[in-house]
């Protein structure tokens, strides 16, 4: 077929050559020396715009992550095609295709076929104008007059219109068919595919021809008068596309962030369904990134994450996908694999090379990874099924100690022997007292002062020592131990409330909500008994849900949020931002306080885009009467900073690390003391002047 149109692109063009010769056109005795516009500033005016047009194509989305390229040569080919000899617009074109995939270094089979496939197009639409208009098809050079000839004139004028449909079914039925026999689709269903978006892309810039014909053939300076507005659009869908990256992009690392990874898997499987092959989804963590983090400081842990990055999009296969979801998790999206024993193989290739050791912050890192595999259609035939499956496959990899693990449908029931240790041990620290509460203060940004605490949960294991809710959380959620351990935290929370109101600290205390509790219709009666033992106003207690937390099920989870507002409980969305509905639940439940994630907050010096995503928080949290708290403040010029937005409370590292009841009692009385400072200069932000 591709040898078929260039052969006949290639008669066509000698043809055109040998019955409409293109030296006529300007070297006529007339061609200069006729009436003004003549005949040759005209044509010259109309190959430059072809040829220039052609070099600079307009970037159009096409949605996700998908963006075409259409050229306005369209316009100015047919403007071509319609005054001038037809071999003269077939040679403009084959030009200019030529000399573009020339420079987009495209094979020489292609550019052939491109070449040929453009003389095509552009024959058969002047074909259909002349036929309509009622000229000669292998005439000369026609002035384009719609609006006289005494009656007849509206002729030219349909017939451009006509050679602008020809051009688009024709170019469109050419390259459908290239395309349906490669991918062995219907010619007929690949057409329809496309049509609608050619229509309004290359059929808009079609049918500006007759108006680029007539302008340049009666007044060729008001050509700048087109090309302006064209070259508007052409900045604004530019600046559309860059924008539509941005949006589905990782701001620290460039790679997919978790829509475009779920677009990406959602037109991957669709593919696989239709060809019956196999796909994988793999999730990586990277293990002990906390650790690396507390001890070394973000700035740290975000070169490892970027270095992670890197060596994954580097090492992945040809076709595959890397996404960062988020914090160190990472998602792989391997299409068009014959069964489990390749996605297998990759997943040993890529922890392979997350093993080398790390260069980064002037330290010398060896971090280990943890990847679960789920794979279509063995382990579910939607994207979420298989995000989770994979998600719960690196659960149990993490937990077996294994490098990576794929999903088995009891997976979460092995009850291998450490597991089972580990599940006795945290059954005991229930009974034994050996959980503990610390306390993260959060201070009144505008005074200074100590309002309020999140309870954080420790385990102080008799033979491991301290253990962070890390270690411990996942599995209580996966065992049922995590109610006990919830109503320990909300029972010693009050409790200690209540010790701070005896001593004359009136505090909050925020309490982080299991994705299972908030589910538990149970819950908020709980929650008012427990209010009641303890004497504490319900307004002091705050529940801290995530955002993922909600939509596992929204409709129960409203619910239980509703009951515990109407007792009085606070409700904060924590770690706000992370998530995919942020706006939709905002308009859905009745919550008090929003707490901006700390990967917004850590980078705000060096990264513009999260001071802009902060101070929009901020200001659209307050117009919904809001109470906003920044988590991650690391440093005083932060602080001053989300002072300047007027952001109402504060935590992190710079105003205190979890501590002992003692600390916070002290820390309160210092800071009630200290004068509240003048306000700040803003902090300098990445680009600002």
């Amino acid at each position: 077929y591709i040898w078929s149109v260039i052969i006949l692109g290639i008669v066509c063009l000698a043809v055109s050559m040998w019955l409409a010769p293109v030296h006529d056109a300007f070297f006529s005795p007339d061609a200069w020396t006729g009436p003004y516009p003549a005949q040759g500033l005209v044509l010259s005016l109309l190959v430059i715009t072809v040829i220039v047009g052609e070099l600079r194509p307009v970037p159009v989305p096409r949605g996700g992550d998908v963006a075409d390229m259409i050229t306005i040569s369209t316009t100015f080919v047919l403007a071509l095609a319609i005054v001038g000899p037809v071999s003269l617009a077939l040679l403009a074109q084959g030009v200019a295709v030529l000399i573009d995939d020339a420079i987009s270094r495209r094979s020489p089979l292609k550019i052939a076929f491109n070449v040929a496939q453009y003389i095509l197009t552009v024959m058969a639409a002047h074909t259909a104008y002349a036929l309509v208009a009622g000229v000669p098809v292998f005439g000369g050079y026609s002035v384009f007059d719609p609006v006289s000839n005494y009656g007849v004139g509206y002729l030219p004028l349909v017939g451009a219109l006509s050679a602008a449909l020809v051009f688009l079914l024709t170019n469109q039925l050419l390259v459908s068919t290239v395309v349906a026999i490669d991918s062995e689709q219907r010619i007929g269903t690949v057409f329809a595919q496309d049509l609608r978006f050619q229509a309004m892309t290359a059929g808009v810039l079609a049918v500006l021809a007759p108006v680029a014909a007539l302008i340049i053939q009666t007044q060729p300076l008001m050509l700048p008068m087109l090309i302006a507005p064209v070259a508007a659009v052409h900045n604004s869908a530019r600046l559309a596309v860059a924008m539509g990256r941005q949006a589905r992009h990782d701001a620290l690392t460039g790679l997919a962030n978790r829509e475009l990874f779920r677009e990406r898997s959602v037109r991957a499987l669709e593919e696989s369904q239709r060809t019956s092959t196999a796909l994988a989804i793999m999730m990586i963590d990277l293990d002990h990134f906390k650790e690396i983090n507390d001890t070394l400081g973000h700035q740290v842990g975000d070169e490892l994450i970027c270095e992670v990055a890197h060596r994954l999009e580097d090492a992945r296969p040809e076709g595959a996908t890397v996404a960062r979801l988020g914090g160190d998790e990472f998602a792989v999206l391997l299409p068009d694999i014959p069964d489990l024993s390749v996605a297998e193989d990759v997943a040993t290739y890529l922890l392979s090379v997350l093993g080398k050791s790390f260069s980064v912050g002037g330290v010398r890192l060896v971090v280990q990874a943890s990847l679960g595999i789920a794979l279509a259609p063995d382990h579910g035939d939607d994207v979420h099924t298989l995000m989770r499956r994979s998600d719960i496959a690196l659960y149990e990899a993490k937990r077996e100690r294994a490098r990576f693990c794929a999903y088995s449908q009891d997976g979460e029931d092995t009850h291998t022997p450490q597991r089972l240790t580990t599940l006795t041990d945290l059954r005991s620290a229930v009974e034994d007292d050996q959980l503990f509460l610390v306390y993260q203060p959060k201070i009144d940004v505008a005074s200074g002062e100590v309002h309020g605490v999140e309870a954080l949960v420790r385990w102080n294991h008799p033979t491991r020592g301290i253990q962070y809710p890390d270690t411990f959380i996942p599995l209580a959620e996966n065992t049922g131990l995590i109610a006990p351990i919830t109503f320990f935290v909300v029972e010693q929370a009050l409790r200690q409330v209540r010790s701070w109101q005896e001593g004359g600290l009136d505090l909050s205390v925020a309490v982080n909500l299991s994705v299972r509790h908030l589910t538990d219709m149970s819950l908020p009666d709980r929650v008012a008994v427990a209010l009641e033992r303890w004497g504490v106003a319900p307004s002091r207690l705050i529940i801290e849900v995530t955002e993922s937390s909600i939509m596992t099920d929204p409709k129960r989870a409203a619910v239980v949020l509703q009951q515990l507002r109407r007792i009085g409980v606070d409700v904060a969305i924590d770690d706000y931002g992370t998530g995919h509905a942020s706006l939709n639940y905002l308009k859905q439940f009745d919550i008090d306080e929003l707490k901006i994630d700390r990967s917004f907050i850590m980078n705000l010096d060096v990264n513009s885009s999260d001071a802009i995503i902060v101070a929009s928080t901020v200001e659209l949290g307050h117009n919904l009467g809001l109470r906003i708290v920044a988590e991650g403040v690391e440093d005083g010029d932060t602080l001053e900073w989300l002072s300047g937005l007027g952001c109402d409370m504060a935590q992190g590292y710079h105003i205190g690390r979890p501590m002992a009841p003692e600390a916070v009692t002290a820390l309160a009385a210092e800071r009630r003391v200290v004068e509240t400072p003048a306000p700040p200069s803003p902090l300098r932000l990445v680009g600002s002047n």
